[in-house]
């Protein structure tokens, strides 16, 4: 019986070192995933935010749909308007309570920077600023409440985190459209924050963010569609003769 625990207790440890080591392999991957190496060392509207970051992110994706079908949603994420277009199941497993938008609304359209904020939460406590609003090329929100000092750098586990997440928006042509996130934090370096760094934040933002990032394109391309085909529509309905 003993000698069966420590088999299974070396080939745990075994498989649990395997996949720290391929994750471990996979990181820098993962924190670029979808961006070329110029838009990852691109000097971006709000990096300034937050100095000497701890994590930074750039992930990006091609939408086929002009910067304008993409703007008005990154301009409602948050909790408070129109969700983050990820794993809303999951967000929710927290109580959360955030719902995913599938149309635009013109009532969450009209935000101005240094007065409006995003929030994560139903109750408030985690608002961030909107930070930078540079219509159809930059939306920046910032970790604090509108009025209040941003967050400082602190407790890893209480979420005390210096953090800004930038939205850009880069037009292609007409109708392609390069989207990036880029994500920069820091907080108070610690021992058990390092620990928890590569198996809390690093895995889990990847794949609410990369999920974020395709949900944002599948709706813009969609109401890029939809515009499109109205617009033939009125073409085709203008040339009938009478």
């Amino acid at each position: 019986m003993a000698h069966a625990v420590r088999t299974t207790a070396r080939a745990g440890a075994l498989l649990g070192a395997a996949a720290v080591g391929a994750w471990a392999a996979l990181v820098p991957r993962v924190l670029k995933w979808g961006a070329s190496d110029d838009e990852v060392v691109r000097p971006m509207p709000g990096d300034q935010l937050v100095d000497n970051p701890m994590y930074v992110t750039t992930r990006a994706v091609t939408v086929a749909a002009p910067a304008a079908a993409v703007w008005p949603w990154l301009v409602q994420i948050g909790q408070n308007r129109g969700g983050f277009y990820s794993y809303d199941f999951f967000e929710n497993v927290f109580r959360l309570d955030i719902h995913n938008a599938d149309r635009v609304h013109e009532e969450w359209q009209d935000l101005r920077a240094g007065e409006d904020f995003v929030t994560l939460d139903p109750d408030g406590a985690m608002k961030l600023t909107i930070a930078v609003m540079e219509p159809e090329r930059a939306f920046v929100i910032l970790a604090g409440a509108p009025g209040e000092p941003p967050q400082e750098p602190g407790n890893f586990f209480r979420g005390e985190l210096a953090f800004s997440w930038g939205f850009y928006l880069e037009p292609l042509d007409e109708r392609t459209t390069r989207l990036l996130i880029r994500a920069r934090a820091a907080w108070a370096d610690t021992t058990a924050a390092k620990l928890a760094k590569p198996v809390l934040l690093e895995p889990v933002h990847f794949l609410m963010e990369e999920r974020m990032l395709r949900g944002i394109r599948a709706r813009a391309e969609a109401s890029a569609d939809r515009g499109r085909a109205a617009a033939d529509r009125a073409e085709a309905a203008a040339s009938l003769p009478g």
